[in-house]
């Protein structure tokens, strides 16, 4: 497994775990709908960044 699709899983269940309290915090709405976009393309970015800094040590 790809560690783009291990950061993705563990980010989304942790996601998933703290989402009253997030959606709590930002009073719902719009705000939560933000933070949900930011936060899954945070994780994509993360991702994609690892994957290419794993293949970079991998290939000589």
């Amino acid at each position: 497994m790809k560690p783009s699709a291990v950061i993705h899983l563990v980010g989304v269940v942790a996601f998933g775990l703290l989402y009253v309290p997030f959606k709590t915090l930002t009073g719902g709405g719009a705000q939560m709908l933000a933070l949900a976009i930011v936060y899954l393309l945070a994780l994509r970015l993360l991702g994609q960044v690892l994957d290419r800094r794993i293949d970079r040590h991998r290939k000589p």
